[in-house]
């Protein structure tokens, strides 16, 4: 079963669904457990940014850009790719806002897992 989402720029499938073939449940757990790591990566981000910790901050927005790719969640990679470069390099300059566009960005994709297992 070949399932298409209407915004590939949100959740793009095409990767679990050639590695899970048509194990959507599968597909659906990994989805789940993704989120689940995703919302704890962007506490720590917050904490992060409130103790000025810039270290902190690129280590979190690497562990969503990971776990972001692996979902295809496309947009919060991007998001999370950019806010740990900046956070290399020492620059916590508008984090908070690049946490805000992470956070809209999982809503978003969390609205697609939605619309994903519905689709199940």
């Amino acid at each position: 079963m070949e399932l298409v989402l209407p915004d590939k720029t949100i959740l793009d499938l095409t990767r679990l669904e050639e590695a899970f073939e048509d194990d959507t449940d599968g597909i659906a757990e990994l989805l789940d457990m993704a989120l689940e790591t995703g919302a704890k990566h962007r506490r720590v981000l917050r904490e992060g940014i409130a103790e000025n910790d810039a270290d902190v901050v690129r280590k979190a927005a690497h562990g969503i850009k990971g776990s972001a790719g692996n979902m295809g969640a496309t947009r919060v990679m991007e998001l999370a790719a950019e806010l740990e470069a900046r956070a290399r390099a020492g620059d916590l300059t508008g984090a908070s806002a690049s946490v805000d566009a992470i956070d809209a960005a999982y809503d978003a994709v969390a609205g697609e897992v939605r619309a994903y297992r519905a689709a199940l």
